[in-house]
């Protein structure tokens, strides 16, 4: 499986995760609709960035990496990192 693969099944699993969201909202069982809505704005960041990372070609992240999405509160940006520090920490 190629890079863009790993994105769009990575992108495919998150699409699933905001369906079961929006799902388990509707349905009215969950008291912390407000907290789901915003999982759900975090997921779609995600999502975003999956699709955009497939579409440009960028490399998969090795396991050891930390993948870290943060959203922007101008313009409606995002913004990825990865943080190498992290490899040697337990």
């Amino acid at each position: 499986m190629d890079d863009n693969q790993k994105w769009l099944q990575a992108a495919a699993g998150i699409e699933e995760d905001i369906s079961y969201l929006k799902a388990a909202m509707a349905s009215g069982l969950w008291n912390f609709s407000s907290r789901l809505d915003q999982d759900i704005q975090h997921l779609k960041t995600v999502l975003s960035i999956y699709q955009k990372n497939a579409a440009k070609g960028v490399s998969w992240p090795q396991a050891d990496d930390l993948f870290c999405i943060h959203a922007l509160p101008r313009n409606n940006q995002h913004s990825t990192a990865t943080r190498k520090s992290f490899k040697t920490a337990f």
